[in-house]
């Protein structure tokens, strides 16, 4: 074949695949512009983006104003982008899935950008919607559900961190890989007893303890200055791994059966154990949190996927929209790790707290 032949041969199949091109994305245009998820039964809506179509509406609302606004006529519509985001929130699945989705149909780069900026609009919210408590009518609230429902005093959240998976990150690669062999970011996670979230730090890598995460908090520094201004009957609630505190109460390791501590310990289980099932709960519902999803963004984009799926899970939560159906993924944290932090003052304050509740 000469060479002026090979030429023409390619020319006209680049028109060939350009033209196919044109006609798959008019086609799949066509498909997205007539298709209408809000049609879908109830049940059906809910289990593809979590949420009901009020809530969906709701948060459609509150972010539109954020959102890239274009006149293109061809351009994704902006309820379409949120709907494209809670499918991938909600199902973790990879985005060309997402994107070939017979109601949402758009192509995988774009998922990839709608994630991004839809992540960062809903994050916005979490102003409004992810908040510790700062009253005390809000205080006093959170510790009556914990003192009726475990018989612990003075708890205003669970605290616990857990891994998100994430793919090996373009700078500092070696802060990201945790102990238990692969990168991830480490959230920082708080919440009441009925398990909506009070606070979430999605800041550090996952090479980073929960207690150097704790201790460098705005949590931590804010229930410090409650207890200087002389709230000395307010704490969270932690694991071992977590420095005993004023107004941070762990565990007491292998405290004798039938002993004050023991009593102590166990009620302060029974309290805690809110965070796990938390986490549990937001990982089930938003399984692009799952360690298996592996979210491919760099830490930044998936600090921002993080608190959006956050306040999402607490609009959830407001709706009071069963969670049994969720299921808890296993145990998220496990590390055999035990703080040796002496803290003389939170000491003091765990053995006046176990003499006034626990003798």
């Amino acid at each position: 074949m000469l060479p002026v032949d090979i030429l023409r041969n390619f020319h006209l199949n680049n028109l060939e695949r350009r033209e196919h091109i044109r006609i798959y994305n008019m086609e799949r245009r066509i498909m997205r512009d007539n298709s209408d998820p809000f049609a879908l039964r109830d049940e059906q809506f809910i289990g593809l983006f979590r949420l009901s179509k009020e809530m969906v509406q709701y948060v459609y609302n509150e972010i539109s104003p954020h959102l890239n606004q274009t006149e293109n006529v061809i351009a994704i519509p902006n309820l379409l982008k949120l709907l494209v985001a809670l499918r991938f929130f909600a199902s973790g699945s990879y985005q060309s899935c997402i994107g070939q989705s017979y109601n949402l149909s758009v192509s995988q780069p774009t998922v990839s950008n709608i994630i991004k900026e839809v992540s960062l609009a809903i994050s916005e919210l979490s102003r409004n919607w992810v908040k510790f408590p700062r009253t005390a009518e809000e205080k006093n609230r959170i510790k009556g559900r914990f003192m009726s429902q475990t018989h612990f005093p003075g708890t205003v959240g669970a605290i616990d961190c857990t891994h998100i998976a994430i793919i090996t990150p373009q700078d500092e690669e070696h802060n990201y890989l945790n102990r238990k062999g692969f990168h991830s970011k480490n959230i920082q996670i708080i919440c009441d007893y009925d398990l909506k979230i009070l606070n979430v730090n999605a800041t550090h890598a996952g090479a980073t303890h929960d207690s150097f995460i704790w201790r460098h908090s705005i949590i931590q520094e804010e229930l410090e200055r409650w207890y200087n201004l002389g709230d000395r009957n307010s704490w969270l609630v932690g694991d071992s791994g977590y420095p005993q505190q004023c107004y941070l109460m762990t565990p007491i390791i292998d405290a004798a059966p039938g002993t004050p501590e023991f009593a102590y310990t166990q009620a302060q289980m029974r309290a805690r154990n809110c965070i796990e099932r938390c986490i549990g709960v937001l990982k089930g519902t938003f399984r692009c949190l799952m360690a298996e999803r592996k979210l491919r963004y760099q830490p930044q984009k998936v600090g921002h996927i993080v608190i959006a799926c956050s306040v999402l899970h607490n609009i959830r939560m407001s709706g009071h929209q069963n969670l049994e159906e969720i299921l808890l993924p296993e145990n998220h944290n496990n590390f055999d790790y035990f703080n040796n932090h002496i803290d003389v003052g939170g000491m003091q304050a765990r053995a006046d707290l176990i003499e006034r509740y626990f003798n």
